[in-house]
């Protein structure tokens, strides 16, 4: 059986997946938010909440990610979502309908817009010759579904009930009191009259009879409603006059009463994961934003970004026409954990997020926000940054921040990446340097890739293994962020001084605001 566009083991296991720690931590609700908005009526989250756990997965992935762009399949890929959306929404018509005809119809309409969608399906990746295992896979799959015998003799009797299907019009007139209907005799239209006498109000659209959509009143069988009287009696008219087209109708509903295939659906809903990325991935584009895609290792252990940004900062910024700072980072053989430090909203945890999207985005096989970028596989991401005190459980701060690290210090599995934010700022200076230091060792000593985000420049001596990194301040007006983060040795100045000076916040600004009232 076709594995699936994410792999099936992942796929029965997603409807249990809730929302990571991580997802709020490195902003990356707000990216899936935007995708979500984007995906019409399914639901993609769920896809993005759990991160592969083998190396073939994350290139299985980028594989197919890379073909659908590199190949411009989306359009065609959107089209045959469209067909299966419109097949679903027969199938619900055709649950509702009282009337035989009516539900035979909605049956017949279903089944004619999923056989289209699959064999469009075929015809894209036949055309595409694709060479990514996932894609290839599903041409295999479609072309199966596609080339039995049943699959031939529904096209046929379905290209038959739509030919006898545009020979059902009729006319409707007015003598006196009594309304008239009857089948379609003569080629003039009152609209004709109309149309000279109004010509802006009549477009030049056609149906496939050449009939203006203008003068077409629509089918019976495509309201949600029950039948009105008008609608029954022209049925019961056209069952005497047509019947070989009723008859036609009945044996259709028998005989393919098994066509459409559910698992068609699972397909479809899987590719949007990779459509909604391409969709958002070419909106940034179109913004300056700049994606490569990853080199992801199963066993080496480079790390190498260039011009890496935060994603979600962007997409904030974009229609704001405001500038993300990228950086360029790596990690040496032997080093495991930066310790960033650095002035006050000098971007140590814009820098810190960036690091955990790029890594998020390359282990689910998509390309990353960054020039180009090396690293290794990663099957697990933990993050904690400063949280508040809990109301609920009457916690302070710090028992908070300890509640939650104890478990993800506890239940490390595999490769993971370690994203630590402001960690034991109510602590005092010394025990918040002990605890911190304990925290980094642990994580580094199970071999774990990390980023600790701290005030603490001694921090940055808690092993050979660690690094330190720097936000900067303007060397000329060290009120100004450059937003720049270097590899260098911790100064241990925050800067603080300066971001009181630039709000009027001290001392002496706050009385003299005090006594004019300007607070």
């Amino acid at each position: 059986m076709y594995s699936g566009l994410l792999e099936r083991e992942f796929t029965e296991q997603q409807e249990i997946i809730g929302m990571p720690d991580f997802f709020l931590d490195l902003n990356l609700n707000q990216i899936v938010k935007e995708l979500q908005n984007n995906a019409d009526e399914y639901d993609i989250r769920k896809m993005f909440f759990r991160l592969p756990k083998d190396f073939e997965t994350v290139c299985y992935r980028q594989e197919i990610y890379r073909e659908i762009r590199g190949k411009h399949l989306e359009k065609q890929f959107d089209l045959f979502s469209r067909k299966m959306r419109e097949t679903r929404q027969y199938l619900e018509r055709h649950k509702g309908a009282e009337q035989k005809q009516q539900y035979q119809m909605y049956w017949f309409n279903a089944v004619s817009e999923f056989t289209d969608g699959v064999d469009l399906l075929r015809e894209t990746l036949v055309e595409a010759k694709p060479e990514s295992k996932g894609l290839a896979g599903l041409l295999t799959f479609v072309e199966e579904l596609c080339g039995t015998s049943v699959w031939e003799e529904c096209r046929k009797e379905k290209e038959k009930i739509k030919g006898m299907l545009s020979g059902l019009q009729f006319e409707l007139s007015m003598d006196g009191t009594n309304l008239k209907v009857r089948a379609r005799q003569r080629e003039e239209y009152y609209f004709d009259h109309l149309k000279k006498l109004f010509p802006q109000k009549f477009s030049e659209r056609t149906n496939a009879d050449g009939i203006p959509y203008d003068y077409l009143i629509a089918s019976p069988f495509v309201n949600n409603e029950q039948l009105g009287y008008l609608e029954t009696e022209i049925l019961r008219m056209y069952r005497k006059s047509r019947p070989e087209f009723f008859k036609a109708l009945e044996q259709f509903y028998k005989k393919f009463d098994k066509m459409i295939e559910v698992e068609v659906y699972r397909i479809e809903e899987e590719l949007q994961y990779y459509l909604t990325f391409s969709m958002f991935q070419k909106d940034m584009e179109a913004h300056g934003c700049v994606f490569s895609e990853p080199k992801v290792q199963k066993d080496g252990s480079a790390f190498v970004a260039h011009e890496l940004y935060d994603l979600a900062l962007a997409r904030k910024n974009r229609w704001a026409d405001l500038e993300v700072v990228s950086n360029s980072v790596q990690y040496r053989e032997g080093e495991r954990f930066f310790i960033v430090t650095g002035p006050n909203q000098g971007g140590k945890t814009t820098f810190a997020r960036s690091l955990g999207q790029l890594v998020y985005f390359a282990m689910m096989g998509f390309t990353v926000p960054a020039e180009s970028a090396v690293l290794p596989f990663f099957d697990n991401l933990l993050t904690h940054f400063s949280v508040e005190e809990s109301l609920e459980s009457g916690r302070g701060k710090l028992k908070e921040e300890l509640v939650r690290l104890k478990p993800m210090m506890q239940e490390i599995e595999g490769n993971s990446f370690v994203v630590l934010n402001e960690l034991f700022t109510t602590a005092a200076t010394y025990d918040a340097f002990v605890m911190g230091q304990k925290v980094i060792r642990h994580f580094a000593d199970q071999g774990c890739l990390g980023v600790y985000v701290t005030h603490i420049a001694e921090l940055t001596k808690a092993g050979n293994d660690v690094v330190s990194l720097v936000a900067l301040a303007d060397e000329q007006d060290h009120k100004k962020r450059t937003f720049r983060v270097v590899r260098k040795e911790a100064e241990g100045i925050g800067y603080a001084g300066d971001i009181v000076d630039k709000h009027r916040l001290g001392y002496d600004e706050l009385c003299k605001r005090l006594d004019e009232g300007g607070l």
